[in-house]
């Protein structure tokens, strides 16, 4: 029996962006140096917004709430033999300030965000889903993970929790990423994301 695919986990736990420095050897920073890091990748999220926008299908969702740096939407991709949807519509939405990401108030809304079928269907088909996705784990890493369990010897499941972009992916979007972070905190990227032991993540449960 095949394997689920891995699933995108989003968890707001400050403690888990803790744990993920103390992984990478890359600090944290103060709440304020991760609010600048955030507003140097708005052009960037933006340009990810225009993409799915006029090549993908996706539209605006209006009003859009102040708090808001975009709210898009498309039909889903599966339809039943009617012709009918067989999901809502898949939506993507990205806070202006990433504070945001961590009000308590909010935590459900970005579950329903980025626990939907958005990544699961896209993000190995539709490359500005990707890149959304690797550039919110390069900001927030520890926040988005891709999570896999998988059947161990004995009655254990293994869980692999991988936290970081792949290392291809970091390569290719220097130019970007060295805007945003700076030469050396670029270089700490790539080079944990290049490692398995530093961007994985192998726990082993009891099976439930």
């Amino acid at each position: 029996m095949a394997t689920p695919p891995p699933e995108l986990v989003f968890s707001n736990d400050v403690s888990n962006l803790d744990e993920w420095a103390k992984r990478t050897g890359i600090p944290i920073g103060s709440a304020e140096s991760i609010g600048v890091n955030y507003a140097r990748a708005r052009r960037w999220l933006l340009s990810i917004r225009m993409q799915l926008v006029q090549e993908h299908g996706w539209r605006d969702v209006a009003p859009l709430d102040s708090r808001m740096l975009f709210h898009i939407e498309c039909p889903p991709p599966h339809r039943s033999s009617g012709g009918f949807p067989r999901s809502p519509n898949l939506r993507l939405q990205v806070p202006v300030h990433a504070s945001t990401f961590f009000n308590p108030e909010r935590r459900v809304q970005w579950e329903m965000v980025f626990h939907s079928a958005v990544f699961p269907y896209l993000r190995h088909t539709v490359a500005p889903v990707a890149d959304l996705l690797h550039l919110l784990q390069c900001l927030l890493t520890g926040v988005f993970v891709l999570v896999k369990e998988e059947p161990a010897p004995g009655d254990a499941i293994y869980r692999t929790i991988r936290g970081l972009p792949p290392a291809e992916w970091i390569a290719g979007h220097q130019p970007q990423l060295t805007e945003i972070f700076g030469q050396s905190h670029y270089r700490a990227l790539f080079r944990a994301a290049g490692e398995n032991r530093v961007a994985f993540k192998l726990d082993t449960l009891p099976r439930r």
